[in-house]
């Protein structure tokens, strides 16, 4: 049966080749990201072990007792004291013990005296800046030009970033913080590790005392050790652990090392999740190309399978020879998918590289790259061959002596009633998501999205067949004969039809859905800034806002009125919980809340979002808050229409017993009547220039055009991944199409025997592949604004309010999919009008 198989493929490789395009195309998927995360993983895992190798033993705060941050290279505060530093040094076994400290900050480029528009300032982000020691083991750095710092005042930068932030030996270099802007003379260069592969970082030292001093903070955030030769770097762990403050921890350097690789590595599992699900997709698409080509080749085989039964080949034996023929060409197409996504991987890179320089490693094939694609090629050829492979084996010794070789057509009943139960119970589950009062109704819409999808894609024959019937008439106004014919075509094969259509319909629905959602989202950005009467918004390429911009705002001729919206996290029923902080007696001037009742009467008490007032809290309860600087207890005084701000608000007096200091990340400014807007914009920046020159002004029209672009982007990376589920559908038309067309031989031959033009064959074809084209993407169009609809509902608490229909996008689809029709009908439609008028009536079945 092997050997049968595999000159079943070598004797007709064409009728399989673009069902193992579809397999290929969805496998390179998997395989580049695999390979993509597995580069970026090493270029990290180099990355740490320059920067942790170096040193035996690493001191610094546990993770487990440190607060989550978003940035992993923001300066966390100093844990340590110099007298903690002390401490280790006296540890047997430690030879050098030093304390190291980073201030947040940014590496700004030269003042050419030129006003800039760059909220970094020139010098990009992140910058990372340490104080020296003078042991490369410990800097993880060494010398390459001049000298390290030996009194306050100086710095040295990397070999990299003085180039290109247009500095030379000698020179001031500008380092800004939240205290403003601090000079420097650039006294020598350095290199970090073997290679200064930073990853795009800017790296700076200064003298311990001017980094204390720019990071406000006279504590250590951490505390490097080397060891004296011979010792026992656990036993030395063991021994420093003792004489630790509670919440900090001791790690040798290698431990440190693969600890921070191993977390980069959980990231990194999610990004392939969302490529294999994109892939998945691909797939699952092109497993109606698998089945359709399989049940055609079934079905133009059936004399061969009979002839075969007649001799004695059992069923079984010849359901396994389709199944082995399935994995055959799931290997060749995986090993086509694997050598694409290789290719796929190391474009991205470049492109990457290209942007934030060369953050990869080696660009290797994984395993695991290899594992998944070949397992997941194979697992989908095989179960979508399964079912063509079954009729095949129930072909009986008696169809051999058919004078045709087209079997019998099973009716569609059973899969009408599936299709029908699937669809009932798949509208059932979104409409009790939408309207049970679920508490994540989005679940429960989720999945029966998925239910009604593969219900649809079942009933698709039962809509595509009376469509075809009512349209002939149409199509034959339109394209006469040949337009008749091509109706009757998709009439006669249902099946094969619904199956082709539905290809493009899941392909289709995805896009119109993703549309849906991100038209609705742009529409609730929109309308958060329209609820704001602030002519500023005011921001830190740092993220949160330093104190004394503020008050230089506010110094500023023509500036009303500054009002800041404060942001934390506490601690409600065991749970954390999101806090905005504002202040009730400004906020509502600059931004409109939708709560109940207005924020200005929020008083000492907080507002609740939806997902606490799920909780059973009600206006009027008491509820106690815990926070980082304190415990509070404050009456429910009012609610919020949704979760879009965070889960309780709060006034500044209540917010700093909470918090104590409170991060401020936004602020907005209201201007004085007939100030104008772009003058007092140019007026407040250069104000901010001299000491604040990462804070910087956006107009509410600006962030809302930066936020909408930023959601086209993202609908653009969604579309180009789905891309590959849309080319394989389209590969699935041409596939049905060109298989179509070879078992319709004799019956072409014949049309063309009695007069029919080669221009009409072609013709109606492309009528055909249209028609299959057009359904497929408007009952795709319909489903997918459904689904988007319904998901955008089930998401109101988080500041949906209705849904946005992309009409425009619609548009495009509809006519992209008429084209991509016209296009997957040229060569079926070329190989029909050159067929051998003779040798096609003579072709048997």
């Amino acid at each position: 049966m092997f050997r049968l198989a595999l000159k079943s493929v070598k004797h007709s490789p064409k009728r399989l080749i673009l069902t193992a395009i579809a397999v290929a195309l969805g496998v390179s998927l998997v395989a580049a990201s695999h390979t993509f995360t597995n580069a970026l993983s090493s270029g990290f895992s180099g990355l740490f072990s320059e920067i942790y190798s170096g040193t035996d033993v690493i001191v610094e705060e546990d993770p487990a007792a440190a607060e989550p941050s978003e940035d992993p290279f923001e300066a966390t505060q100093g844990v340590f004291t110099a007298a903690d530093v002390d401490a280790v040094a006296t540890v047997d076994g430690v030879q050098t013990a030093l304390g190291g400290v980073q201030a947040n900050g940014a590496v700004l480029g030269p003042d050419t005296g030129e006003e800039t528009t760059d909220p970094f300032g020139g010098g990009g982000a992140p910058s990372q800046i340490f104080n020296w020691s003078g042991i490369p083991e410990i800097d993880q750095s060494t010398l390459v030009d001049g000298r390290g710092p030996e009194s306050d005042g100086e710095i040295v930068l990397d070999v990299d970033s003085v180039p290109r932030l247009g500095y030379a030996m000698g020179d001031t270099v500008r380092i800004a913080t939240d205290a403003g802007v601090s000079e420097f003379e650039l006294v020598g260069t350095v290199r970090f590790g073997e290679s200064n592969s930073l990853q795009g970082a800017t790296l700076a030292y200064l003298t311990d005392a001017d980094v204390h001093t720019l990071a406000d903070d006279p504590n250590y955030q951490g505390i490097g050790v080397l060891l004296s030769d011979g010792a026992d770097a656990d036993a030395v762990v063991a021994d420093i652990q003792d004489v630790l403050p509670e919440g900090t921890r001791a790690i040798t350097g290698e431990d440190k090392a693969a600890e921070e690789t191993e977390a980069l590595d959980e990231v990194l599992n999610y990004v392939d999740i969302f490529a294999i699900t994109f892939a998945l997709i691909s797939l699952f698409v092109g497993a109606y190309i698998i089945v359709n080509t399989f049940r055609i080749i079934v079905t133009q085989r059936t004399r061969e399978f009979g002839l075969m039964r007649a001799i004695g080949v059992t069923g079984r034996q010849i359901r396994s020879m389709i199944l082995l023929e399935a994995v055959v060409v799931a290997i060749l197409a995986s090993t086509l998918g694997i050598v694409g996504g290789y290719l796929l991987a190391l474009a991205a890179a470049g492109l990457v590289g290209l942007f934030v320089g060369d953050i990869f490693g080696a660009m290797t094939l994984p395993l695991d790259a290899i594992l998944w694609s070949y397992g997941l090629g194979t697992l989908v050829t095989l179960v979508s061959a399964l079912l063509p492979a079954l009729h095949a084996s129930r072909i009986s010794p008696m169809e051999a002596l058919r004078e045709s070789a087209t079997g019998g057509k099973k009716p569609l009943t059973l899969r009408n009633i599936v299709g029908g139960v699937l669809a009932i119970l798949g509208a059932g589950l979104v409409t009790f998501g939408l309207y049970g009062g679920f508490e994540r109704p989005y679940i429960w819409v989720g999945a029966g999205a998925a239910i009604l999808v593969i219900g649809v894609t079942l009933l698709a024959a039962q809509v595509l067949v009376p469509m075809a019937f009512g349209l002939r008439g149409l199509l034959t106004r339109m394209f006469k004969v040949d337009g008749k014919l091509a109706a009757n075509n998709i009439r006669r094969e249902p099946r094969r039809s619904a199956n082709t259509a539905a290809a493009l319909m899941i392909g289709v629905m995805l896009l119109a859905l993703v549309a849906t959602f991100t038209e609705s989202l742009k529409t609730v950005v929109s309308a958060q800034f329209q609820a704001t009467s602030a002519d500023f918004f005011v921001l830190s390429s740092q993220g949160e806002l330093p104190a004394g911009a503020i008050a230089t705002i506010e110094g500023v001729d023509g500036v009303e009125l500054v009002t800041s919206l404060g942001v934390g996290e506490v601690t409600y029923d065991g749970v954390r919980q999101s806090l905005a902080v504002v202040d009730a007696d400004t906020i509502g001037q600059a931004f409109t809340f939708e709560s109940t009742p207005p924020v200005d009467q929020l008083g000492d008490g907080v507002f609740i979002a939806p997902p606490i007032q799920d909780l059973g809290v009600e206006v009027g309860d008491d509820i106690t808050l815990e926070g980082p600087d304190g415990t509070v207890t404050v009456e429910v005084t009012g609610t919020l229409a949704n979760a879009d701000q965070s889960n309780f608000v709060v006034d500044w007096p209540t917010g700093e017993e909470l918090l104590g200091e409170i991060p401020v990340f936004q602020s907005m400014i209201l201007l004085e009547d007939g100030v104008d807007v772009d003058e007092a914009q140019t007026t407040i920046q250069d104000a901010l220039s001299e000491e604040y020159p990462l804070v910087f002004l956006q107009q509410p029209s600006e962030l809302e055009q930066f936020a909408n672009q930023f959601i086209d982007l993202l609908l653009g990376v969604i579309s180009a991944l789905l891309a590959s589920a849309l080319v394989i559908a389209i590969l699935g038309v041409a596939n049905t199409l060109l298989l179509s067309v070879t078992e319709r031989t004799r019956e072409i031959g014949l049309l063309r025997a009695v007069g029919m033009k080669r221009s009409s064959v072609w013709r109606m074809i492309t009528v055909e592949s249209m028609v299959m084209a057009v359904f497929g993407t408007i009952l795709g169009m319909i489903l997918g604004v459904s689904l988007g609809t319904a998901l955008v509902l089930a998401l109101a608490d988080f500041g949906f309010d209705g849904a946005t229909v992309p009409w425009g996008w619609l548009v495009v689809y509809t006519v992209l999919a008429a084209i991509a029709g016209v296009i997957a009908a040229v060569w079926p439609a070329w190989r029909a009008s050159r067929l051998d008028i003779l040798k096609a009536i003579a072709t048997d079945g």
